[in-house]
């Protein structure tokens, strides 16, 4: 969701993403200063104007053709990539490696569905990282993306040394507001950092919020459309 305080005028294009949200990602990336940077669903190019501001360079990879269209000429910076994030990640990390980069950052924001948050992290471990490379993962709070974050094989990447689910907790829209419908779940950040060296021992998922995660979504819309789906299934 949009966040109605906007602490950011430098940054005019519409950002969906908390308060909260819009001061972790350009407070992060103020600190960073990476080198390359991958955003995975750019939409208004809200997060890319950040990404854009402290990153040497950013790959957009987005599936409307619209996003480049609209946006190109705004950011002499950042390549786009239009196509689905399945086909062009692997692209993406091949080039950047080709060209001998440095990945230091990638913000997650493309396909909502658990496959598909699943799908773009599995490609996202099979880079090995130069430098410390932070994966940030919106709408952590959503069932079916936090679903797909629990799915990913983590622990199957040498590299990857901390997850969490809960870096910043998301947000349960009691009424419809923005882009959320009525007694949803959306927002939150999950963090991951990729290490050069491979990790010491086993990994471990921080999921802080994981029992309010459970309780808000026994009443939520989300359950009574997982509930739908379940349903149909069993018939087939």
């Amino acid at each position: 969701m949009q966040s109605q305080n906007n602490f950011f005028p430098e940054f005019p294009f519409k950002w969906e993403m908390s308060t909260a949200e819009q001061f972790t990602l350009a407070g992060m990336l103020n600190s960073l200063r990476p080198e390359v940077a991958i955003e995975i669903g750019t939409h208004f190019g809200g997060s890319l104007q950040v990404l854009a501001a402290y990153c040497g360079k950013v790959h957009s990879i987005d599936i409307d053709p619209e996003v480049q269209a609209q946006l190109a000429s705004r950011f002499d910076r950042v390549r786009f990539h239009t196509g689905s994030s399945r086909d062009h990640i692997p692209k993406v990390l091949s080039e950047i490696e080709r060209a001998g980069e440095k990945l230091g950052f990638v913000l997650v924001d493309g396909d909502h569905t658990a496959a598909g948050v699943q799908s773009d992290i599995e490609s996202l471990l099979r880079h090995r990282p130069k430098v410390p490379l932070h994966i940030v993962l919106h709408d952590s709070f959503n069932p079916d993306c936090r679903k797909g974050m629990r799915r990913a094989a983590w622990s199957d990447c040498p590299y990857i040394h901390a997850v969490d689910l809960d870096f910043v907790p998301g947000t349960f829209h009691a009424t419809a507001s923005g882009g959320a419908f009525a007694r949803s779940m959306w927002g939150g950040f999950a963090w991951a950092l990729l290490k050069p060296e491979p990790r010491s021992g086993s990994l471990v998922l921080q999921d802080s919020q994981e029992e309010i995660h459970r309780i808000v979504f026994r009443h939520s819309a989300h359950r009574i459309w997982h509930k739908g789906i379940r349903a149909i299934q069993r018939r087939l």
